[in-house]
């Protein structure tokens, strides 16, 4: 593998990488330190794909390994977007021993400043290395030079077909999702990759039901009889003190289920929007893409609405144009970007989300 380095990060790292050299562009990545904003973090590009890995919080001790960094985090973001282990361990096995080089190309190096700035809208939301990395990845860009949009995530797809092997491969859990809303329900089922992490999951939700993740949330996984186990949360939220509370933070799906096979989530403890999750089946051996919505029906509440009751007047309102706050209701509505369900829409929405 070779390892092109801007000059900032070989400066950091105290290395005089060689001139360009000759190799397999799917073999070749980029990469660049950014310290800006209290920020400091490597990206890594693929020369072939555009694939992009997100090393974040990187000071000295997580620069001393970045190689074995770069390798962890690339395992583990292939095997969250559901690529195939085994074309995982020989890709990993193939990229070899990093030499290192400059970065003088001024194409790729556009290319890896537009990633740089896609990581810096996930940033905004995420912190985990995988999750980042996902989320790079997943993300199109446009070079005004490249013709037309780029595709990371489906480039390197693309391009592990040369093992001849499913690309798409790996376990995965199909869930029933229950938003309660007196007696008008949204129900949307999900088949999702296994070892997501719960924050990616927290996403994954927000936008099968169309949340615009304004506001807190946690998970409650559930014993049979329904008192809770454990209680996922962000370690931020100091003020929920219960015993049995842990940090959410790098914990997989996988961690926990099928062991557990109901799990509450609640979204915005003021409106306090629960959803009942319910494990309908694992799949071990899914080739298919991922994630993907099964079915749904019902619509979805506007955010800040005011809980099930505020809702229900809502909808009263929105019914009837003759209402005196018809138009006021209709404009707020719009201004959220609220619709009503429509499968088609939100299942393009679910299957790029990860």
């Amino acid at each position: 593998m070779t390892l092109h380095l801007t000059k900032k990060l070989a400066d950091k790292l105290k290395l005089s990488p060689s001139t360009e050299s000759g190799v397999d562009a799917l073999f070749s990545w980029r990469a660049n330190y950014i310290e800006e904003d209290g920020f400091r973090f490597v990206v890594f590009m693929n020369d072939a794909s555009g694939f992009t890995l997100v090393i974040n919080e990187a000071k000295a001790p997580k620069l001393k390994k970045l190689p074995e960094l770069f390798a962890q985090t690339l395992q583990n973001t292939f095997l969250t977007l559901g690529i195939n282990s085994e074309v995982t361990e020989r890709y990993i096995s193939d990229l070899g021993e990093i030499s290192y080089a400059k970065n003088s190309d001024r194409k790729q190096t556009a290319r890896l400043n537009a990633r740089v700035d896609e990581v810096w809208w996930g940033l905004r939301e995420l912190s985990n290395d995988t999750d980042l990395s996902v989320y790079a990845s997943s993300r199109p860009y446009d070079i005004p030079s490249s013709g037309g949009l780029l595709f990371p995530k489906e480039n390197m797809f693309k391009l592990l077909e040369r093992y001849e092997l499913p690309v798409r491969k790996c376990r995965t859990f199909d869930l029933s999702v229950r938003l309660e809303l007196d007696g008008n329900d949204a129900v949307r089922r999900l088949r999702i990759p296994a070892n997501i992490t719960f924050e990616q999951f927290h996403k994954l939700l927000q936008t099968a039901f169309e949340w615009r993740n304004c506001h807190l949330y946690n998970f409650k996984l559930l014993q049979p009889c329904g008192t809770t186990a454990i209680q996922l949360v962000k370690e931020d939220y100091e003020f929920d003190l219960a015993p049995n509370k842990r940090s959410i933070a790098d914990v997989k799906l996988s961690d926990y289920m099928p062991e557990y096979k109901k799990i509450l989530y609640t979204y915005d403890f003021g409106d306090n929007w629960c959803h009942d999750i319910e494990l309908e089946q694992t799949i071990d051996d899914y080739e298919g893409e991922l994630p993907i919505l099964l079915s749904g029906e019902g619509d979805t509440p506007p955010e800040d609405v005011g809980g099930a009751d505020g809702f229900s007047d809502f909808f009263k309102v929105i019914a009837d144009p003759t209402h005196e706050d018809y138009e006021d209701i209709c404009e707020w509505a719009h201004a959220l970007r609220w619709n009503t369900f429509d499968f088609e829409r939100v299942a393009r929405y679910v299957k790029d989300c990860l």
